[in-house]
């Protein structure tokens, strides 16, 4: 799904015209009046991927959720309509992919994204993190893609302040991270040495359970962040990610207050 490869580029000039000048209702009703299947996705992905990055666009995380959905609706609408099921399962991953991207764009950790949120971002984000779930199911995928689809439930679900249904979604997140890592015959337990998966997936648990009033979590979150700044230290592969988790569950922890 890389948009470098999308062989419609040259409508994005007109793409962009239209989004700028009219709106993204009007886009997508442009987009949707193409009748060939190919176009629609190739134009609905690009529009997508390009107001959700704004790239120079001046856009509201209503906007994203307008074009995203529309994409991720043509995706699984002709997912539903294929009778082979290698092109049903390709139309089918890229509405997942859409879906996660979409919840995880509007997720409330990222430090530089300080548009506000309201319950009907998070409910979104919910209804996309639940989708993975379902499709990543249908689809077979392997532990780490359920482990990114549970913690998207999970941010959301400490967007609209239901901490217990968040340290659920945590849970099985962490669950599915220490199944990566069993298969991948690496730490199970938060440490530097652990994957990012691991310490993230544990970071975002203990965050939760203190939000929801466990005190005895808010040392173990510190132990994540610890583990964490050991990583950046090191200096090695795992300094880029360890910075991210750390800007995720600060920034989390200063949006969100808990119960």
């Amino acid at each position: 799904m890389n948009q470098k490869t999308n062989p419609f580029e040259k409508s994005w000039p007109q793409i962009q015209e239209l989004y700028c000048q009219q709106g993204v209702e009007k886009l997508i009703s442009h987009i949707h009046q193409s009748e060939d299947r190919l176009e629609r996705r190739a134009l609905y992905l690009m529009a997508s991927q390009r107001i959700s990055n704004g790239q120079g666009l001046s856009r509201s995380l209503d906007d994203v959720i307008g074009i995203c959905r529309a994409a991720i609706d043509e995706f699984s609408s002709q997912a539903a309509a294929e009778t082979n099921q290698e092109e049903r399962d390709r139309r089918l991953d890229g509405a997942n992919i859409l879906s996660y991207n979409l919840a995880a764009d509007l997720a409330p950790c990222w430090p530089e994204d300080t548009e506000p949120r309201t319950s009907k971002h998070f409910e979104e984000g919910i209804r996309c993190a639940q989708d993975c779930l379902d499709w990543r199911e249908i689809l077979e995928k392997g532990a780490l893609p359920f482990h990114l689809a549970w913690w998207a439930m999970g941010a959301h679900r400490c967007g609209l302040g239901d901490w217990d249904g968040a340290c659920e979604a945590f849970e099985k997140s962490l669950e599915a991270a220490r199944i990566d890592a069993q298969e991948n015959s690496t730490p199970a337990d938060v440490s530097p040495a652990s994957s990012f998966v691991i310490n993230i997936s544990s970071g975002w648990l203990e965050f939760a359970r203190w939000r929801s009033g466990d005190q005895s979590s808010y040392d173990r979150f510190l132990e994540v962040i610890s583990a964490f700044r050991s990583r950046i230290e090191q200096d090695d592969e795992g300094k880029d990610e360890a910075i991210i988790g750390i800007g995720q569950l600060e920034t989390a922890a200063l949006r969100m207050p808990g119960s």
